[in-house]
């Protein structure tokens, strides 16, 4: 008689699947079907929020850690709080870790979990996030290590998630760490791993690793441990996928940011003078330059020349964060176009790249720049495209990249999405994704509700799955009208107001914008939703079930009538024979596994002595 599954776990199933594409529940299923997994899907297909879900799905109550670069603290506290909206996670760094009794998220970056280790393993830790994992990969490294001790300290059957979206099979050695922090057998011996799957040999100065062997073998071992799935595999993408990311700048650049706007909205023809910056505000050398050349006071003598003046600076000062982004994705082998509106920053750009991109602003001659763009588009090796964001932002075309970075944000949303139309335009054979650089406390974030608001709308109208009054001439006001707008519905008196109160004024300003056009969001959002997959919802309900427990019996090669015993959890497989026992693999594991992952029948010499539970 066929197993009926349990109906709670369908229900639950169906809970959890609300809002998510059809690969996400599955990426979640895989999550939940081991304690300790490597989620490895291409950037752009939600790690994040599948990791948060699986998280407290597994563990229902906190305290998760969650270890990232810096540059994206922020990104994990909003995709935490898009999940679960009353949590309130702790970012180390801006703040002190929060007292032991925490029972929520914590967000550190790795330059901070060595200085911060002793205070951490006094936390009882339910789960941890290494996200962007591949920074682990040298085993040898310090930062490596302090994971490694994070993981093994904690006595608890902890649960363990390792996100990355860099491929590493065709460099086996860096692997080893995320398979030691995950407890896997194949991480106990790095001697035995690199010896079978790295073509290890011994050199002048010790063993070398650098290589690849036995891959096929490698991937079956890994079945059930760790996830990968493109961009291209991926079925059920919408063409084009925009994300919000917030970077953290220095409270005092803040501070100056806002003080110019304040004298933008208060004080149109009113032209001051910019002091320089205080020596006190303890800004590090690094931050006080970049500050400084983000400063241009020639141009202060107009109400556009202040909104200008703040847009260029912020623009500058987020062109660090948006290099740790590319790079990363330059990484992972994808193309990637940078649009920026001001020279200063495109300076930036091409100090940092260099030749490693093609560029185009209004100094390059219009019949170069042409020869730019076929470069881009029919050389592989040649990743980055940066670009001035009205130059280039209309009529060329740039299907070679899926990945757009918007290090700055134009004031008219048109100016966006003609920009964005460069990859997603007819020849565009995948999904773009399109990253939006924040600049958190300033106005940038009334911008991006602006700007977030009036896109998802706008693909709505297009698609002609909702009606707005006024249709797509509603959506064309620039942010600076929505901003006056905004201030009169909220009577703020602007020739009144204090520098203290910029950011709260534009806080509600935003809120204001948001709660004018709640239906007609709603309304959008529920549009683009597409129907969740029953397979998918099937897989996720059966993990939810428990896993699935069997055990085999595999007959020695050397004494005749001697059995050793094989477990199978799901998907790991365990042997009790020595060599496993040491290495964390044996010559009776990798047989069985080939077969249960191809559903072939069991090798010669194998029996199963219990069914599956």
């Amino acid at each position: 008689m066929e197993n009926r599954m349990p109906d709670a776990s369908l229900v639950r199933a169906e809970d959890i699947a609300q809002g998510l594409y059809p690969h996400q529940i599955e990426g979640i299923a895989f999550l939940l079907g081991r304690r300790r997994a490597l989620l490895a899907d291409d950037m752009g297909l939600g790690k994040t929020r599948q990791s948060i879900i699986a998280m407290v799905e597994a563990e229902a109550e906190g305290p998760y850690l969650v270890i990232c670069p810096a540059s994206i603290k922020r990104n994990w506290t909003r995709e935490i709080e898009i999940v679960f909206p009353d949590a309130e996670p702790a970012i180390v760094g801006t703040a002190p870790l929060p007292p032991i009794d925490y029972r929520g998220w914590i967000i550190v970056n790795y330059e901070l979990l060595g200085k911060n280790l002793d205070q951490l393993l006094e936390f009882d830790w339910k789960g941890v996030v290494f996200d962007e994992a591949h920074y682990l990969k040298n085993y040898q490294s310090q930062r490596s290590r302090n994971a490694s001790k994070l993981v093994k300290e904690i006595k608890r059957d902890l649960v363990v998630h390792a996100l990355t979206g860099t491929p590493m099979t065709s460099r086996p050695r860096d692997l080893f760490p995320l398979l030691q922090i995950l407890d896997h057998p194949l991480g106990k011996s790095f001697f035995s791993f690199a010896k079978r799957y790295c073509e290890a040999y011994q050199g002048d100065f010790g063993l070398v690793a650098d290589g690849a062997s036995n891959i096929e073998e490698l991937t079956v071992q890994l079945h059930g441990v760790m996830l990968r799935r493109t961009k291209d595999e991926v079925l059920d993408l919408p063409p084009k996928i925009r994300t919000w990311m917030d970077v953290e700048l220095h409270p005092y650049a803040i501070e100056h940011f806002n003080r110019l706007v304040q004298n933008f909205i208060s004080k149109f023809d009113a032209p001051e003078a910019i002091d320089g910056t205080p020596e006190s505000v303890g800004l590090s050398s690094d931050h006080r330059n970049e500050l400084d050349d983000s400063i241009d006071t020639t141009d202060l003598g107009t109400g556009m020349g202040r909104l200008t003046q703040v847009r260029r600076a912020i623009a500058f000062v987020k062109c660090r964060h948006t290099i740790k982004f590319v790079e990363n994705a330059l990484e992972q082998g994808e193309k990637v176009i940078i649009f920026t509106s001001f020279l200063n920053t495109m300076q930036r750009f091409q100090r940092h790249f260099k030749d490693r991109a093609v560029y185009v602003s209004g100094e390059v001659p219009v019949h170069e720049r042409q020869n730019r763009v076929d470069r881009f588009q029919n050389d592989d090796d040649l990743k980055l495209f940066i670009a001035n964001m009205h130059i280039a932002g209309v009529g060329i075309n740039l299907t070679a990249a899926r990945q757009i970075v918007f290090n700055d944000l134009d004031w008219v949303p048109a100016n966006h999405w003609q920009a964005e139309d460069r990859a997603y335009r007819i020849g565009q054979t995948g999904t773009v994704n399109v990253t939006y650089m924040i600049a958190t406390g300033t106005v940038d974030s009334f911008v991006k509700t602006v700007l977030e608001t009036k896109a998802a709308l706008m693909d709505s109208i297009v698609e002609g799955s909702i009606l707005i009054p006024g249709g797509e001439a509603t959506l064309q006001l620039d942010v600076l009208s929505e901003l006056k707008r905004m201030m009169n519905a909220l009577s703020v008196q602007t020739t009144e107001l204090e520098e203290s109160e910029i950011h709260d004024v534009l806080q509600k300003a935003g809120d204001a914008y948001l709660e004018e056009n709640a239906a007609h969001l709603h309304e959008a959002t529920r549009a683009r939703l597409r129907p969740y997959s029953e397979e998918a919802i099937r897989t996720l309900a059966q993990v939810l079930t428990g896993p699935e427990r069997s055990i085999y019996h595999a007959e020695s090669s050397s004494q005749k009538g001697k059995f050793y015993t094989l477990e199978v959890i799901g998907v790991d497989v365990t042997c009790d024979c020595p060599g496993f026992t040491h290495r964390g693999s044996c010559r009776h594991v990798r047989p069985l596994k080939s077969a249960l992952v191809a559903d072939k029948p069991l090798p010669k010499g194998y029996k199963q002595v219990s069914p599956k539970k």
